[in-house]
């Protein structure tokens, strides 16, 4: 069955269930609350604190930057909402080791990082319509990165001699280290299963719909309406028929 069209407050409206959900997959990645209580409160804090630091400063970035570097003098609720989602995915890596104060400066940075990869991503015209790279994969590869800044060294988790953050007292640098390999590891992963899947589907003839569904959007060819009134009004607006059957290779 498909969805008559789409709309910008509903999508944003779901907003709080990834935000519910992580109260779940961060407190309770302990898995024992009786024996890790003190460990599911913090990741509770921090993963509040970073969620609302991100959401807020994104709230302002795109309101008071200028446009060349992605401003738009307009409180963007869309652009809130995913620097809220940036926050949540900066701090998951390190919601139990690092402290509340830790967890402000996370959320903000993921601000950050995610305007600035979101920016990216328009300015290389490749299209991701959610900004799914810039929440989770900016966003997280920062989140993976902090952990080896800002883990206080009670915290940490090792299998021989806890170390702690380059920030923190007692670090010893070899946890940031680790954090940069695990990155650099999960990209090499990620690049090459990319390309391996999206090759095949290339070859395929099935990695883009047809021209026309593009000129015209797919909230329009697929779910039949659009998700924004100034689609429908503007002068080069194009509704796709269903006879559209072409492809681009």
């Amino acid at each position: 069955m498909n969805a008559h069209g789409s709309r910008l407050w509903l999508a944003k409206a779901a907003v709080p269930i990834p935000l519910f959900l992580r109260y779940g997959f961060n407190p309770g990645s302990t898995l024992l609350l009786h024996a890790s209580a003190n460990t599911a409160a913090r990741a509770t804090v921090t993963t509040t604190l970073a969620a609302a630091s991100g959401g807020v400063l994104g709230l302002f970035i795109k309101y008071y930057l200028p446009a060349k570097l992605g401003g738009s003098h307009v409180y963007d609720i869309g652009h809130t909402c995913n620097s809220l989602l940036g926050g949540l995915v900066g701090i998951t890596a390190g919601c139990a080791t690092v402290r509340p104060w830790a967890a402000l400066i996370i959320g903000f940075v993921a601000a950050w990082v995610y305007h600035a990869a979101s920016c990216l991503m328009r300015k290389l015209k490749i299209d991701d319509p959610l900004d799914a790279f810039a929440v989770h994969g900016a966003c997280g590869v920062w989140g993976m990165i902090a952990v080896g800044l800002f883990t206080a060294k009670e915290y940490s988790y090792s299998a021989k001699i806890p170390d702690a953050g380059i920030f923190m007292e007692g670090t010893r640098g070899e946890l940031f280290g680790n954090q940069i390999v695990g990155v650099l590891m999960i990209l090499l992963w990620v690049v090459i299963m990319s390309i391996l899947l999206f090759g095949a589907l290339r070859m395929a003839g099935i990695f883009r719909v047809p021209v026309e569904d593009e000129e015209s959007g797919l909230d329009i060819s697929k779910h039949g309406g659009s998700a924004y009134a100034s689609d429908v009004d503007a002068p080069n607006h194009k509704v796709a028929t269903a006879s559209t059957s072409s492809s681009i290779a």
